[in-house]
């Protein structure tokens, strides 16, 4: 038995339980939530910050060594790492909403090519089902895969993917997962200074790892099953050209989210920004002792912790493809998306004598007589029921302007009076 990690079964149990988890519906205030922040990401970094103040202080309270500088410095280089800090998270911010954007749009797409699939597409025999079962499992495996590729996850063997890609086998070569050994993370003392880097931004040996577009390829099976309706005159060229259009939207959506993905913002700003970050806040013990003693300790702290913690949620959502409790939820976003389209899949398409012809649909205001009954009408007395309603609904839309024009000048006659 393969033995999956603990954040794997988290992704796997958001997918298939989408809707019992609302982290967005805390009952705690976000003063007190602790999950979701970065501060235990930040908070190793800002004790060492700490410590430091603590040192600086101890030696200008006790010893004849003053380590300080004028104060002016915090607002020079104040002024700079509010400007930095501004654009990199209006930056990060604008690529996490473009990705919740495109999303959004892929969605959209599967779920008009679905709706084409279901409805659309004859199904004279049974084989016709299943083919239309098939195709949407594909557009429901796209979705999957277009999230594993986003996570930089290779491969094809996912417990939430396989079961609706398994059936189509793949050509690209060497078709197996990343290597993960392939490039060092930091370790140790070296994780005080360091920041993850998508595999996009590093070098090195990760220039040899190959990632493979299977959403891409699984793009070019539904191309083939709407040519094949064609083929055998199964819906009528509208509806082909809808699932067309819808492919393509599919396609420049995967070739939008790889934009995001694969052009982060420059290493060189992201380097200077939290290169001027620690600076600052390695200078504040040493401006402020001199004035502030051992206070200083807590403004330090506090000051490292909002400014490293800005830093640190910047970079978090500035890829918001990932695992990150900031970022986007994908795989409960695919596990909605496989509710909605099994429960399509689920019925079969409504013909008009299921919602239209029934004993529950009254089509007249004037009249309570159903549809049923009057599909036995003649056309011009089915026009005199709707003139009918027409003239009921203008006769109460006047009534009730009028009530309301009534109430205003009632309004003002006391407004008068009270002036009086």
């Amino acid at each position: 038995m393969t033995k999956i990690s603990k954040s794997e079964k988290h992704s796997k149990d958001r997918f298939d339980n989408p809707q019992i988890y609302t982290p967005y519906r805390s009952r705690l205030s976000p003063l007190f939530r602790w999950r979701g922040s970065v501060i235990p990401k930040v908070l190793p970094q800002t004790i060492f910050i700490t410590i430091i103040s603590i040192a600086v202080t101890a030696l200008y309270q006790y010893t004849d060594i003053k380590l300080s500088i004028q104060p002016t410095f915090i607002s020079i280089i104040g002024f700079i790492v509010s400007l930095l800090l501004g654009y990199r998270t209006n930056t990060a911010y604008d690529r996490y909403w473009e990705g919740r954007r495109l999303w959004s749009t892929m969605v959209v797409s599967i779920r008009n090519f679905a709706r084409c699939i279901w409805v659309n597409v004859n199904e004279t025999e049974p084989k016709h089902l299943l083919e239309k079962k098939t195709a949407i499992n594909l557009l429901l495996g796209f979705a999957i895969a277009v999230k594993h590729y986003l996570r930089e996850e290779d491969g094809v063997d996912h417990s939430d993917l396989k079961p609706y890609i398994a059936n189509i086998k793949s050509t690209l070569p060497a078709f197996h997962p990343l290597d993960k050994n392939a490039y060092k993370k930091p370790n140790g003392f070296q994780n005080l200074f360091s920041r993850s880097f998508s595999t996009s931004e590093l070098g090195g040996d990760c220039k040899n790892i190959v990632n493979h577009n299977l959403p891409l390829e699984i793009s070019f099976y539904l191309s083939s099953y709407i040519k094949q309706q064609k083929i055998n005159n199964s819906t009528d060229d509208a509806t082909i050209g809808v699932m067309y259009s819808n492919l393509c939207t599919l396609t420049d959506c995967l070739t939008s989210l790889e934009r995001v993905l694969r052009s982060p913002i420059p290493l060189a700003y992201s380097i200077h920004l939290a290169q001027t970050t620690w600076l600052y806040c390695l200078s504040l013990p040493f401006q402020l002792v001199q004035d502030n003693g051992w206070i200083t300790v807590l403004i330090t702290f506090f000051g490292a912790l909002v400014l490293l913690g800005v830093e640190a949620i910047a970079s978090e959502i500035e890829n918001p493809f990932g695992k990150d409790d900031n970022d986007l939820d994908l795989d409960d976003f695919c596990g909605i998306l496989k509710l909605e389209l099994l429960n399509i899949m689920a019925h079969k398409a409504p013909s008009l004598d299921d919602w239209v012809y029934s004993s529950e649909n009254h089509p007249f205001e004037t009249d309570n007589i159903t549809a049923i009954e009057a599909k036995n009408l003649n056309i011009d007395e089915v026009r005199n029921k709707l003139e009918e309603d027409n003239r009921k609904l203008s006769s109460e839309t006047r009534r009730i302007s009028d009530s309301d024009s009534s109430d205003t000048i009632n309004q003002n006659e006391i407004s008068i009076h009270v002036s009086s």
